[in-house]
């Protein structure tokens, strides 16, 4: 073995030793994997908000929360570590009540239970109507708009229904988010749709958005009318590139469903 050959080999194994001799770096700390959806005390915060617009819908008294309606107790809901924790108010609603001939708060309750948001609104009568993904009100307090889940697969509809009789007077195969009410019979929201898909999916490549106008006629049927196309990711204006806006009509259950 040559001279220059014995150095690069004598080199290398002090390299090699040397690298062996260093202390391993410290394993990385663990990571904290965020948890889905508002704190506890994020929820209490905002419940806090919504009573104190609303002092009558409510009362907190420690883990329970009890909903009145027109100063009757309707519901009473405790915090449960096996169950629902916690429970808090995550809106309130204005709706036409008949007895006094006049808009009543209505508070929609959520459920935390393990990793899900439970909502429902409570009735007057005590019983509770599950809010699939969002609930708004129309201005005379009449009927209720129920979005489904906006950007998933959807069971797949936008639903009106009548208040307080709570009966579906119209089903859209559409995911829609951002509801907004002119009128008692005309509101505008953000959609999508598409007309192969069942259940509705937001990624099937079939599916369009865009901005709509939904309004009552005279008869009492539903229409959701598209205004224009939007980006499913931006919600901002795309051309239409020659494609027509879709236009739905309101489907109408059979008298013996809800």
């Amino acid at each position: 073995m040559t001279i220059r050959r014995l150095g690069i080999c004598s080199l290398g194994l002090a390299l090699l030793l040397a690298a062996c001799q260093r202390p391993h770096p410290p394993a990385p700390a663990p990571q904290t994997l965020p948890t889905d959806g508002p704190s506890t005390a994020q929820r209490r915060a905002e419940e806090a908000r919504w009573l104190a617009a609303f002092p009558d819908v409510a009362t907190r008294q420690g883990d329970t929360l009890i909903i009145h309606h027109d100063g009757q107790d309707v519901g009473r809901y405790t915090d449960d570590p096996q169950g629902c924790n916690p429970y808090s108010i995550s809106k309130v609603i204005a709706l036409y009540d008949d007895a006094s001939k006049r808009l009543q708060p209505v508070a929609e309750v959520t459920c935390r239970f393990g990793t899900l948001d439970n909502r429902y609104l409570i009735l007057p009568s005590s019983d509770k109507y599950t809010v699939v993904d969002d609930v708004s009100a129309s201005p005379d307090g009449r009927t209720l708009a129920m979005a489904d889940n906006s950007l998933a697969q959807v069971g797949g509809q936008f639903s009106l229904i009548d208040w307080p009789s709570m009966a579906r007077l119209a089903t859209f195969k559409a995911g829609c988010r951002h509801p907004a009410w002119r009128d008692a019979d005309h509101l505008t929201a953000m959609c999508w749709s598409n007309n192969g898909s069942s259940p509705q999916d937001a990624d099937d490549t079939r599916s369009v958005f865009f901005t709509a106008d939904i309004g009552r006629d005279g008869n009492g049927a539903w229409t959701m009318t598209a205004t224009g196309f939007v980006d499913g990711a931006t919600d901002k204006p795309v051309p239409a590139g020659g494609r027509p806006l879709p236009r739905l009509n309101g489907e109408t259950p059979p008298p013996d469903r809800p």
